[in-house]
């Protein structure tokens, strides 16, 4: 009986004991856990924080982007404008050519294009050999 007795105190110490292994083995997986979701968590927070910083230089270059294409839309505007209104001087002077064409007659227009022949030959050597 004494026997019995000595191994159901050894048995019960042994469950203590056990018992206590085991709630150390818990407090410790969950502080690991708890470190391992700390970790994870800073990780995010910085890949958030580059995230961030990205995004904001995105925006600063789509914001010089929109600022270029403003200003070369008011460029391109101007050149319209110019090249309307040398469509038109360049119209009116056509019909100043074609009145002294009739003008001129026959002689006249060959003249013309002699002349205008050897104005093209001068302004081309100029151009290219000076």
């Amino acid at each position: 009986m004494h026997r019995e007795l000595m191994r159901l105190q050894a048995d019960h110490s042994g469950q203590v004991v056990g018992s206590n292994q085991y709630s150390q083995d818990n407090d410790d997986f969950i502080s690991s856990e708890s470190d391992r979701q700390l970790l994870l968590i800073r990780q995010q927070d910085e890949e958030l924080d580059e995230l961030s910083a990205s995004v904001q230089r995105i925006g600063h270059v789509g914001l010089t982007i929109h600022d270029e294409l403003l200003g070369q839309e008011k460029i391109i505007d101007e050149l319209g404008m110019e090249m309307d209104s040398t469509s038109n001087r360049l119209e009116f002077l056509q019909k100043k050519v074609a009145v002294v064409m009739k003008k001129a007659g026959a002689k006249g227009q060959i003249m013309m294009l002699l002349f205008l022949f050897l104005l093209f030959i001068i302004l081309f050597f100029l151009v290219f050999f000076t």
